[in-house]
């Protein structure tokens, strides 16, 4: 199956989730929420994304979130990428922690940003976890109601104001129009082939925008973001093949694991040759021939055929 299209421009907006590998729980601890959130709120600084509303769960956690520039695949990726490593080193954990990439959907703020952080408020209210919103600290609800600052770039001001400038009486508002939809239904079920949730002349920007650049072009106001970075891709054979990282950049005659990996990155990241020689310490000539000798490997060696559709299926 084609992974959906990821489209990034400035100002887009975006509600992203992000789950567990094999739905395996991604907060063990409140310690661990504290640290992701401090970790979302130095993303969230170091590019200047705004968070309208979050929520974090035991096995993923969702955000809608505004980028003035278009980054969202570096910020997301630095993001998952530090709350992994340190996740992975405070619980002694071996292999990967999120299910592949965080999916995202471009959300048209001004028609669906109210019923979008109502939506993402409620996932503790529907899961059980609690009977009233206010008990449930790991969510932006409770910025929402004035009654902490959660981290700075938290804007609930944008939401706030579809009920009127008097931020107590918009307050009240918002919590009797989010708990009076509390049987809400995911509004990205409306979304446009899973890509943007909007009203019909966002989704026809959209639609313009698709056209204009096709799969594979990149123009400088619009990019597809449909790449991953070489540590997601090593992370991934780790799991799926049962081997170390070590023996993966092993340097040794017939080491196919590491052919794979430099196949796999070569063709699923945005690293040039060079780049990925400086990762595997060789010269970049022989990364190409390095690939060039496993997609002959391939043609005749099933096991290897196997294991890189193995790790194209996950990657999508």
């Amino acid at each position: 199956m084609a992974r959906p299209l990821r489209l990034s421009f400035d100002n887009a907006c975006y509600h992203i989730t992000s789950r567990g590998n094999r739905k395996e729980n991604i907060f063990y601890t409140d310690n661990d929420r504290l640290v992701f959130l401090e970790r979302l709120n130095e993303t969230l600084t170091k590019y200047s994304f705004v968070c309208y509303a979050y929520c974090l769960m035991d096995n993923h956690y969702h955000l809608f979130v505004k980028t003035p520039n278009a980054i969202i695949s570096e910020g997301m990726h630095y993001l998952n990428t530090s709350y992994t490593n340190w996740f992975k080193a405070e619980h002694s954990i071996v292999g990967v922690i999120f299910q592949g990439r965080y999916k995202s959907i471009l959300v048209d703020e001004d028609s669906y940003g109210l019923v979008l952080s109502a939506y993402i408020h409620l996932n503790p209210l529907r899961s059980g976890i609690v009977e009233d919103l206010s008990d449930y600290k790991w969510s932006s609800y409770l910025d929402y109601e004035g009654k902490r600052k959660s981290i700075k770039r938290v804007d609930t001001e944008f939401v706030l104001k579809q009920f009127g400038e008097d931020i107590g009486s918009a307050r009240r508002r918002y919590r009797a129009y989010v708990l009076k939809h509390k049987e809400i239904e995911s509004p990205l079920k409306e979304s446009y082939r899973g890509i943007a949730l909007g009203a019909e002349r966002y989704i026809e920007k959209i639609k313009e925008k698709i056209s204009s650049m096709g799969r594979q072009r990149e123009i400088k106001e619009t990019r597809l973001e449909d790449t991953y970075s070489e540590e997601e891709i090593m992370d991934l054979m780790e799991e799926k093949l049962t081997i170390e990282r070590g023996e993966i950049i092993r340097k040794r005659k017939g080491n196919v694991y590491r052919q794979l990996a430099l196949y796999l990155i070569k063709s699923r990241t945005r690293l040039s040759l060079k780049e990925i020689g400086e990762v595997f310490k060789m010269d970049y000539a022989a990364v190409s021939q390095a690939v060039k000798r496993f997609r002959k490997l391939m043609e005749k060696d099933g096991t290897a055929r196997k294991m890189k559709d193995e790790i194209e299926r996950e990657l999508g």
